[in-house]
This record gives C-alpha cells, structure tokens and sequence, in this order.
C-alpha cells in the first residue's frame, strides 16, 4: 500500500454514521478520486536539457586541435602527439567545477552544413586531414540547468545525435565513451538522424556501465551536461560535423491519455479519512461493469488520504464503468478503450524510372479507428544505396480523418534493370508488437550452424534444400567472421585471401510448436558483404547478384519481413550463405576492408491490432527500373611492334556500363591489306550486366613488310538491344618490329647558377661525343626538359621532377617563367632519338638555379660621434665627425658593394663613396645643419637594398645666453633670474659666487645651484641681506653645445645711521616780520649716502614738506632756511638718505618764532657765549630738549640741543651722548677715545 500525505482536500460531511466490521470510532470516509493511466511503469517525459533543432538550446563551448588525450593516447604511435603545439583537452572539462568563464556561447545544434533540411546553430568546422591530425577535431560543450526533485524518477535517456564521435557526462559522471568505433555499438555515426528509428543514439540507464545517465546523479539545483564530439573528418569520405543533444527524464504520473485495446492500466484510488482519530480494517473495494474485480482492507490515519493502487487490463473495446466503493459511499467513472486502424488508397502501386532518378507515389492514408493518431511511415525492402523520404513525415488524424502523402524513391546510379518490390509501413502511435525469437544471434546465444566454407567455383547453389546431404560439414556458432568486429568476437573463422573470394554456408534446423496465427514473420542479417538466405526452400533474399546489397556487418544491416505461409508448424530449415571479395568490386567497396562477417535472428511478432482483427497494411509497390545500354571499349595496347614470324592477338574489351544484359556486333576494317592480315575476331559477343568482353583480335604481317608500313585497325562496335544502336569506335595500329637503336641521345640543360628574375633561359645542348657517332649517336630528335624545385626549403625538400617542355632540336633554349622567389631549381635534359631511344636521366641533375628577388636588408647597428660612443643614429650631434657601422642580410650571403650617401637639409642626396666592401665608414660634414645617410648595397643577384637613417642634427654652436635684466643694487627677498631667449636650449645649470659687501670675490668658486629644464623659467632663487651675489647660467642645448651669462646684484635692506648734532637758530635780522632759519648738523656715519633731506612743517603730527637736498659727503653740514614769517612755530625733521634711497631716522627739533623776547644788550666785553640764558622745555618725540636764547653781541641764537644738558652746563666741556662725547663748545661729535675736540681743539678736564 502506499500512503500519500499532506494533500488538502475540500471535506464534504456526512450526517449518518456507519459502523461496519470491527472500524474503531465514527467512520467518516470519503473517496477522493479514481484514476487510471497507460504509462504508470514508463511515466511522463519530462525534458531536462531540449535539443537544439527545436528549441536552440544554448551551450558554453570550445574547440581544440587535440592530437593526444586521454581517449586516443598514442593512437599512431607517437606519430603528430605533440600537446606543446597541438591544444589539448585541457583535464576535467567535464566537471562541475572546471573554469569555463572564458568559453564562448553558441546554440545548438553544431555543425559544418544543412543536414536533412536542418542549418546548425553554430557553425562547427573541422578542417580536412587525415586522422590523427585533423584541424578542430575536437568540441566540447558544457550545458547548466537547474532541476527540482519533485517527482519520483523512473528513468533517464540522453538522445544523442552526432558525427562521428563523442563522450558525455551529467554532473562529472560518464554517461557513455564512444570516443572510438570499438567502443560501444553504434559509436560511429556518419549521417546524423532525429531520431534514429532503431534507437542506437537513445541512452536509457538500465543499471549496468556507460548504458545511459544515472537518475541518482541529478541533484536538487543546479547540474551539469558535458559532452565532447571527436570528428574524424575524413573517414569513408566523410567530411561533415554535427552534434545535438536532449537529456529526458520519466516521471511518474497519473496523467491520462487515449487508452487502447491491449494497454496495460495501472488504477489508483484516493480515500480520505476525514475523522479525528484513525480508522483501521476498513474494507474497499472496486467493481468494472458491475463485477468485482479487487477488494482490501486497509488502515487509515486521522486527515490523511489512502492510495490504492492495482492493475488492470480491459479485454473489450468500448465504455467500461469502473466503481470504488467504501462502506456505503461509492464513486464510478467510465473509461473508454478504443482501437486504431488505417486505410491506404495509392493512385498508383508501380511506377518506371532511369537509374539515378526519383519516383513518387502518392497515397491517401484515413484514420479508421476511434482515437486520435499520429501515423509514421517507413520504407521495407529498400535495396541499398537507394534512397527515399515521406512527406509529411507524420500524419496526425482524428477518427475518419484522411491525409495525402507522397513518397519520393531515389534510385541509385547502378542499380541493375529490373522490377524492385518495396513495402511502405504504416505505424500507428499505438503501434506495439510482441516479439518471440525463434532463431537467437550467434552473437547473443551462439546460436549453432552446420557451415562449410568454399571457394567460389565450388561453392553449391543447391545448399539451401532440403535434400542437400551436409554431414561432412562443420558444426559452429554464428556468428561467423575473421577477427573482432566493434567489440564482439566471432564464433566460428571465416577467412578470405587477397587473391580470391570465398563463400560460407551454413544451415540450422529448429522445431516450431507454437501457434502459427500471429502477424508477422521476418529474419535480420548482419553480413559483409553479400549474402543469399532461405527459409523451408522459400528465397527470401539473395544479395549474390546484382548492385546495392553490400553490409559492413551492422547489427542488423537488413530486418526483412517474410511470408508468415512459410513457417512450418514442426521441423523448419533456414539456410544461408555469404560471400565476401577482398578486393572490393561488386558496386559498393563494401569487400574492400579485409572483413568478412555473418550472423543473423529470425523472429515472429504479434501485433497489438490482432486483438481487434485488423490486419496492418503492407501494399506492394513496384519499381521498375529501365534498362540503360552504355558500354565503353578499352584498348591496352594501341600500337603494337609485332615480329614478321608470328601472328599476334590484340585484346579489346568492351565493358558493357549499363544495368542489363547487351549483345554487340564488331566489324573491323584494315587499311593495308598488301602487308598486313586479319586472321580473326569475335563478330559478336554477349556481355552480362556490370562484365566485360574481349573481340580477340588476331592478326599477321606479311613477308614484305617494312619498318614504315603502319597497319590502321579500325574497329567499330554496335549495341544490338539498344533502341538506337549505340556505335562507338576506336583505332589500333600495328607494325614490324625493327631492332632499337642501343645509344640513347646524351643532352645536357645550362640554367644561371643566380638569377633575380622569375623569367630566365634555359639552353640545352646535344654532347659533342654524341653527335660525332654516325652510327648510332647523331639522331637526337626532340629533348624533353624537366625540372624540380626545392619549394624554398633551402634545398632540403626537393619536388618531383615536372615535365617543363619537349623541345625539337632545332630549339636551342627557352625561357623558363613563373619561377618564385627564394626557390632552387633544379633543370635535366632528356633527349630522345627517332629510334625511340630515350636518354636516361635517373638521379642525375645537369643545372640548379636560385631565384633570389630579396634585396639585401641593410641595418645600421651604430652611428657614433668622434666625441662619444653613444649611439646617436636617432639623435643629435655636436660633432662634425661620424663613425657608421652597419650589417647586411640577403638570401645567397654575398654582397659585392656598399655604397654612401648624404643629404643636408633635405636637399638632393650626394654620394660620398661608391663600391665598398667594408661595413664601416667615417663622415665629416662640412657645416652644421640636418643630415639624412642613405647606404645602399648589392648582391651577385644585382639585388640592391638601402636603408636611410632619420634625419640627424648637427650642430656645433652653443646657445645664445642672455640673462634678463636684474638691478646692481636691490633690497629684494628674491631674485628672479630669466633668459631673454630660449631658442635650442634644452636645459641649463645655475652657479653662483656670495661675499660681504667690501670683500673681494677675486678667489671665489662658483657655487652650484641646480639644474633645470626651460619650461622652469623664471627661477626664484632667495638671498640675503649685505651679499654681493654673482649669478651664472650655463645653458646646453640638443647636441651638449652650451653658452653662458653672469650677472651681478648687491643686497642692501638698512636705512642708514640718523644725522648728529642738530643745531636750529634764528638769523640775526628780522625784516618784515621774516626772519632766516639757521639749521647745522654733522652727518651721518653711514658709509653709502647719497644726500640729506629736510623737512619742515608747523604741526609736530605733520612730516611736512622737502624744503632741501644736500648732497652727502662732507661732515659739518647747514642750510639756511631763508624769509621764515615770524608769529609761527616751525618743525624741522633732518634724514640722512642712501644709495637705496631709504632715508634713516629723522633727527627733528622745533623753533617757536610767537614767543615775544626781550632785547638785552651787553657791552662786548662783556660778552659770553653763555651770558644770559632763558630757558623753556620743551618735549619734541619724547626727548627732553632744551631752548636756550643766548646773546652773543648781541645776536639772537635759539638754540635746540637733543639731549639730557647737565645741570652745570657751563663747567661741562664734554657730554656722552649715543656713545660718542659732544663738544659743548662747538657741537662737534667725535669718539670717547679722543682727549681734545678735533674740531676746535678743547681738551678734556
């Protein structure tokens, strides 16, 4: 039993409760449904991977030229295994895990061409060869997709259709090897097919190794179809590629689907116990038309639903009711069991046609049962090398629906005159046999035969009958052969030599008891190469004569359905026999292989249709196939030599080419009766299909013949069966046989050992010595030249000798043409004489010559300069005076001269040096500018090659330096040093020289600075303050060549010292209310002044205005400011100024001209420099000052000192002020080491 859980069903509740038997608790059980299906055991196709015909399946994929890998490893012994040169499969490329990011993407199907109305996908191309060493012999594709197990698996199949070879894998498991024929049957394929009828590319995994993909290898997500395809190209004349694919799963289902009479059904019943508690020892039970057929006791879990599953076959057409029933519930459904069956109606049943044509049937097929079907069609009895094609290829009929097919056969080229029995075969979808082997294979049962093997002229054609005494031949297992045969090994040794073919027979008896009312009787073969078979006397096929029966040993070449009438119930005899020829003829090429082989199966089959007495349909078409009169006439010898002694017989064959049995009529005709006779030949013949005949021609020379007389034959040949008596003609000759002359012509052939031309003369010549013999020699009539090539492999690889011409001796030479570069060739004569006699030139070589058109290849390795060894061939130079070395290359090695030249500013070139051998040359050039060298040379082939070198620039002046202007004298931070010109600089270098201001920088070294390139200009370069700096630019350019430029720049950023000893007075007169101002000082200690600035204003906040510029240099100073208004008080700033122009401190003091003054005058001798002082303070720039009016003969003097005055003034010569001591006499300054005032000589206390 099997117990389905989890499925929710909509409860439908019933009011009364049944207790029946021993059910525990309240009995609530519903039947859910009743269900059938035809494929319980088979299951639903479900396609996993589509193939790419109809559905484009897409596949990462890669091509590989693979010599050696792990399934053809040394396959020819060594031979082209080189995986350094060759791409190889690269290890596990049929794993999940393998790298393939970097593949291509391509659709399915690959291959090289339409197939059967079907274009590939993808264009797979495998380049021709031979095996092994084809080109993109080897593709391997790689397919991810994802499944989920849902359902449970009966099976898997991957469909495989291909050519010639391949390896497949799901998820790195290995589906199959047929890397090689021998590896499993049907490993070959040479004309793919969707799908083959017999199944050979259906994989379905039945348990045992490589029989097709495991279900338990498919895993919930993601899963991988890998599949390599060898394609061994050109095989039996096979040069096509192709591959597709389709991996199938069958699920279980209870999909329903037309069921017909014979199905077996599975029935399944679904109860739910709809209760809270189980239910156990419940009975069910199912009823068809009203009889019980099952019942079961059955257990039930609380919610949960019961499946009951049995089997059933129905036994009549037509509704069948089908009841389940629980308790008192029950739940029925009608199943219909339906029967197909056809009918055919052909317009016409035979047809005539020429061999290497096409004939078409045409027939109306109607669905005479009562389902719906689809009809295939099929083609019996169809002889080989013939071919044929239905369409459509499948009719899809309701019941009573009708559909015209047309069949178009393909007669082969040979097929033999005659009428041809063919039987199309119609299948119903619902088509099914059971099958019964009454004779197994050797190769499956080794199945026992009497046998003998014969020679062909010994061989009985009565072997077959019943009386035919056998006891002294050989007992044996089929199958019967000369060595293995793609994996299986033959029983019994059959062997055939190359000279001859040979037969075996062989016979077996066996009793039939069974039933002789079934539906079909038929036999299968596997023969190489032809075969005749019987069955109880009845011939059911003979294969011995005739064109398209040849087998290569497939299992099963023939299947052919036979007369049922023949079986006997009781003893039965099947005989047959082969016949294989070694070397090949007999239409197909099929003896060809060395192999001989023989096995054969004779089974009986019960249709399904018999259960409803329909009897399949198998008409008979007849093609009738022409006869065709052809025949060709073949003559060995034409001209014949024949001794005047004897008669001679010339052999002309006719091969009669056609399909069938002709008779020819021959009359011959003789133009020299006088010398010559015809004693015999054959008027007429008869020539069987696919033979020949000889006319046996005999003829003699008469007693006068001579060497010139030339006997004419002429033969003419008429086809009697043919409608239009077919003629054909040929000629033969005959003459006396004259003795040859034993001196063979002696010629030799004169070509140029080197030539750089593809066109060059050949001249030939007849030996002196030969030409001097009278007798024999002196008879040269034509001379043939031939010729070989070396095909540019140095002379490694020498061609066979060609025919070039045949020459009269009149021609003495000739132009040979077209020859190619970098080829030898080699040149012979062979000189022929009017004997016939034909010089013997074997191993032997009268002339090579090279063909060489490469210019010699000139390559300049270096140019250096007299002052470096630099190389400056793609450069500058600042020298005039160049060194040139060079190498040169050509085919023969020999180069005969250099020559030099030069150009100067692209000018015309001017040579300096002709027809030099060495290669090295010195240049100097006369004046700077651009230089092109140009150096030419020439082979013994007078070959000439150059090379030109880029232009090179010399020059051999500096850069003009100028330094942008900067000042002598600056306060600056920074200096900015630019040029004025940059022209060909390409860099420059900064030096500099730095001293104290007064210090010599007579011994001073430069100083570096750095290096910089032009576009760095302008540079900022920092200094300091009281520095003399001189700065130097030394600038380069292209070549080394520099100029240079210094400049110099003094750094002054003081003021200078203040002025000393500011003294203001009043002048002596008044006049108008104006007055003059007397202003004095001593100068400044600085040492680099320029002048003295004063400055007046009457507000001591106001600097006030220049009224004076005294220039510098003298040490007691003044200025009389003149007509100064009175009332007013007046400030004076004193500032010494310097070369930089900065002015110092200001030394500053005031005059007051409002204050009213008394007049005192005195008595001059009582005069004093000091006699009466008034003094008044006051504060200028927060230095304390004093004001003194001092009466000196009576003369006003207002005085302004700066300074702190001593309280004793007067008894004070001296005072300190600023570190140097104040004459108080004169207002002198001088240094604290003085003992006396320099200026008016007072001395210290």
């Amino acid at each position: 039993m099997k117990l389905q859980q989890n499925i929710t069903f909509l409860l439908i509740f019933f009011l009364a409760v049944i207790v029946v038997g021993n059910v525990k608790g309240d009995e609530n059980i519903n039947i859910s449904s009743l269900k059938f299906t035809n494929e319980f055991e088979n299951g639903e196709e479900v396609i996993l991977v589509a193939n790419g015909k109809d559905y484009g399946t897409e596949y990462l994929y890669k091509i590989y030229d693979d010599d050696d890998d792990q399934y053809r490893n040394n396959d020819d012994e060594g031979n082209n295994d080189d995986c350094e040169v060759q791409n190889c499969l690269p290890e596990n490329w049929y794993t999940p895990d393998f790298d393939d990011s970097e593949w291509d993407t391509g659709a399915a199907p690959f291959g090289d061409e339409e197939m059967d109305g079907i274009s590939p996908r993808t264009i797979w191309e495998s380049e021709d060869g031979s095996d092994p060493g084809v080109l993109n012999d080897n593709l391997v594709l790689r397919h991810y997709f994802n499944y989920s197990n849902e359902n449970e698996i009966l099976s898997a199949t991957l469909k495989i259709v291909h050519n010639n070879y391949y390896v497949a894998y799901l998820n790195g498991q290995l589906i199959r090897n047929c890397y090689y024929y021998n590896y499993h049957d049907d490993c070959y394929e040479r004309n793919p097919e969707y799908w083959k009828t017999n199944g050979d590319n259906f994989l379905t995994y039945d348990g045992s190794s490589e029989s097709g993909p495991n279900p338990d290898w498919l895993i919930d997500g993601e899963n991988l179809l890998a599949i390599l395809v060898y394609d061994h190209c050109c095989y039996q004349g096979d040069p096509h590629q192709w591959i597709d694919a389709e991996l199938v799963i069958n699920v279980q289902t209870w999909k329903e689907k037309p069921i017909v009479l014979g199905d077996n059904l599975a029935l399944g019943v679904d109860f739910f116990n709809n209760n809270e508690e189980n239910i156990t020892n419940i009975n069910v039970s199912i009823e068809i038309d009203g009889e019980l057929f099952a019942n079961e006791t059955i257990d039930i879990q609380n919610k949960q639903t019961y499946e009951w599953i049995l089997y059933w076959t129905p036994t009549r057409l037509g509704e069948i009711n089908l009841t389940a029933k629980v308790s008192d519930r029950t739940f029925t459904r009608s199943i219909h069991i339906g029967y197909y069956a056809y009918s055919l109606d052909f317009l016409t049943k035979q047809k005539s046609s020429e061999v290497d044509n096409t004939v078409q049937y045409q027939f109306n097929i109607t669905n005479e049962g009562d389902v719906n079907d689809n009809f295939t069609f099929d083609l019996g009895n169809l002889p080989n090398n013939w071919d044929y094609a239905f369409s459509p290829i499948i009719a899809n009929l309701k019941p009573g629906e009708s559909a015209d097919i047309k069949l178009n056969i393909t007669i082969s080229n040979d097929a033999e005159a005659g009428n041809y029995s063919i039987f199309p075969q119609v299948f119903s979808q619902y088509y099914s046999q059971t099958i019964s082997t009454l004779i197994r294979s050797g190769a499956s049962n080794s199945t026992e035969y009497s046998y003998k093997i014969w020679n062909n002229s010994e061989f009985p054609d009565d072997f077959y009958e019943f009386e035919h005494n056998d006891s002294n031949w050989n007992v044996g297992a089929a199958p019967f052969g000369n060595e293995e045969l793609r994996g299986i090994d033959p029983n019994s040794i059959w062997t055939t030599d190359d000279e001859n073919y040979t037969h075996v027979s062989a016979r077996h008896w066996f009793n039939y008891t069974e039933s002789l009312d079934f539906s079909e009787l038929r036999v299968k073969i596997a023969h190489d190469n032809y075969y005749r078979a019987y069955l109880n006397g009845n011939l059911i096929r003979d294969c011995f004569s005739g064109w398209g029966c040849y087998g290569n040993g497939d299992y099963w070449e023939d299947t052919i359905n036979i007369n049922k009438s023949w079986l006997n119930g009781g003893e039965n005899l099947f005989a047959i026999a082969a016949r294989d020829n070694t070397q090949g003829w007999g239409g197909g090429g099929g003896g060809s292989d060395g192999r001989q082989w023989l096995d054969s199966e004779l089974e009986i089959a019960i249709l399904r249709s018999k259960l409803w007495n329909f009897e399949e349909i198998y008409d008979e078409l007849v093609v009738s196939v022409n006869e065709t009169y052809r025949y060709e006439i073949l003559t060995p010898i034409v001209i014949k030599e024949i001794d005047n002694t004897e008669p001679y017989e010339f052999t002309v064959w006719v091969l009669n080419r056609g399909n069938v049995e002709d008779i020819y009529n021959i009359t011959i005709s003789l133009n020299d009766t006088e010398n010559f006779n015809i004693i015999s030949y054959k008027n007429q013949i008869k020539v069987p299909y696919g033979s020949d005949g000889d006319i046996e021609l005999v003829i003699t020379l008469n007693e006068n013949v001579n060497e010139f007389n030339l006997a004419e034959f002429n033969i003419t040949i008429t086809s009697l069966n043919s409608t239009d008596n077919a003629i054909k003609q040929t000629t033969i000759f005959a003459k006396l046989y004259v003795a040859p002359d034993l001196v063979a012509p002696a010629t030799y052939a004169v070509s140029p050992e080197l030539i750089n031309s593809t066109s060059f003369e050949v001249e030939w010549y007849v030996q002196d010595w030969y030409k001097s013999n009278l007798e024999w020699g002196n008879d040269t009539k034509y001379v043939i030249i031939q010729y070989s090539s070396d095909n540019g492999t140095n002379g490694q690889n020498w061609s066979d000798w060609k025919v070039w011409g045949n020459f009269s001796t009149e021609n003495k030479k000739a132009v040979f043409t077209n020859a190619e570069n970098g080829y030898q060739y080699r040149f012979r004569s062979i000189g022929g004489d009017d004997d016939g006699r034909i010089e013997n030139k074997e191993d032997k070589i009268d002339n090579i010559t090279f063909v060489d058109l490469n210019s010699p290849i000139i390559t300049i390795t270096e140019i250096t300069s007299s002052i470096s060894e630099d190389n400056i061939q793609n450069n500058s130079t600042n020298s005039r005076a160049l060194e040139f070395a060079w190498d040169a290359e050509d085919n023969n090695e020999i180069i005969v001269g250099f020559n030099f030249y030069y150009k100067i500013n692209n000018n015309s070139w001017i040579i300096e040096k002709e027809n030099f051998n060495l290669r090295t040359f010195a240049f100097y050039a006369e004046s700077d500018g651009l230089y092109q060298f140009k150096i030419s040379g020439k082979d013994l082939a007078g070959n000439e090659g150059s090379t030109v070198t880029n232009t090179i620039v010399i020059d051999t002046i500096g850069p003009n330096v100028t330094i942008s202007k900067i000042l002598d004298l600056t306060n600056a931070e920074n200096i900015i040093l630019d040029l004025e010109k940059i022209e060909d600089i390409t860099n420059f270098t900064i030096f500099y020289k730095l001293n104290k201001e007064g210090e010599s920088n007579t011994n001073l070294e430069w100083q570096y600075y750095g290096e910089y390139l032009p576009d760095s200009l302008p540079v900022d370069i920092n200094v300091e303050n009281q520095y003399e700096y001189q700065f130097r630019i030394l600038a380069f350019d292209l070549v080394g060549n520099y100029g240079e430029d210094v400049v110099y720049t003094l750094i002054d950023r003081d003021k200078p010292s203040k002025i000393r000893n500011l003294q203001i007075t009043q002048g002596k007169t008044i006049v108008n209310s104006t007055t003059d101002v007397l202003i004095s000082f001593v100068s400044s200690q600085a040492q680099d002044l320029t002048e003295y600035r004063i400055y007046r204003s009457e507000s001591i906040n106001d600097t006030g205005e220049i009224i004076t510029k005294i220039p510098s240099g003298e040490q007691y100073l003044s200025y009389k400011d003149s007509n100064v208004q009175m009332g007013r008080t007046y400030y004076y700033r004193v500032v010494a100024v310097d070369r930089m122009n900065f002015e110092s401190d200001d030394e500053k003091g005031f005059l007051d001209l409002s204050v009213e003054q008394k007049t005192i005058v005195k008595n001059e001798e009582e005069e004093s420099n000091m006699a009466t002082i008034l003094i008044g303070l006051g504060i200028i720039g927060g230095t304390a000052a004093v004001i003194a009016i001092i009466t000196r003969k009576s003369t006003e003097e207002i005085v302004q000192v700066i300074a702190d005055l001593p309280e004793e003034i007067e008894k004070e010569r001296f005072t300190e002020v600023d570190g140097e001591l104040l004459c108080n006499a004169c207002g002198a300054m001088f240094d604290l080491s003085e003992n006396s005032c320099p200026s008016c000589g007072i001395l210290k206390e």
